[in-house]
């Protein structure tokens, strides 16, 4: 049988119900109660702090024939008092404390800014067809720099060909001769697809002159 009871604080209240079987639904707002099962012929059980889910079942033959309930604040506690061999689901409206070790977790803010392209693993601009391909003119290189591709938010792939006569360096915007790093003789290709939607510059060795073609492959 299903119970409701007003307890008053530091107040016992003793449920005269016979059973074998006592189980606590609610404590209300008391975090715990103290619960004393009298039994016939038997010492009394008590319990200083019972919980919401609280269950207790007796195994012999003399069923308890009461039990007293204390709260230490007023509170309403629901609670079932049974002969039969039952069991509740208690797991509605429960809650979980999980701690998760190593906080905080990083966070990286290295992609999705302004000219370069939002990442996600698994589903990238590069992982999408391509749309378009465009074959630019020749572009002029002296010693002095010269952008030969804008920086572009949708473009996945970028070619660069020294058609000459002399040999090109090519990097990022403010490239001078003396930080050359990729250096693209006559008839070299450059494959740039992880940085393909950055500005690239050329610039060639002081007296010297190339030209090259670019070709861009758009998402």
């Amino acid at each position: 049988m299903d119970f409701t009871t007003t307890l008053k604080a530091g107040v016992p209240l003793r449920q005269g119900t016979a059973g074998r079987m006592l189980m606590i639904l609610d404590t209300g707002a008391a975090g715990s109660i103290a619960v004393r099962i009298s039994i016939p012929l038997a010492t009394d059980e008590e319990i200083s702090q019972a919980r919401k889910g609280f269950k207790a079942r007796l195994t012999g033959a003399i069923p308890f024939d009461s039990v007293t309930f204390t709260s230490p604040v007023d509170t309403t506690i629901r609670y079932v008092i049974s002969n039969n061999d039952i069991d509740f689901d208690l797991t509605d409206g429960a809650t979980v404390k999980a701690e998760i070790q190593g906080l905080p977790l990083p966070v990286s803010n290295d992609r999705g800014s302004p000219g370069n392209l939002l990442y996600v693993s698994g589903v990238s601009l590069s992982d999408a067809p391509a749309t378009a391909a465009a074959n630019n003119g020749p572009v002029a290189c002296s010693p002095v720099a010269v952008v030969v591709a804008a920086a572009s938010a949708n473009r996945r792939a970028l070619r660069i060909a020294n058609i000459g006569p002399d040999p090109v360096a090519i990097g990022a915007a403010g490239i001078t001769w003396a930080k050359r790093c990729v250096v693209l003789e006559v008839g070299d290709i450059w494959l740039e697809d992880r940085g393909a939607n950055l500005a690239w510059s050329a610039i060639t060795d002081a007296g010297k002159t190339a030209s090259v073609n670019v070709q861009e492959v758009t998402a």
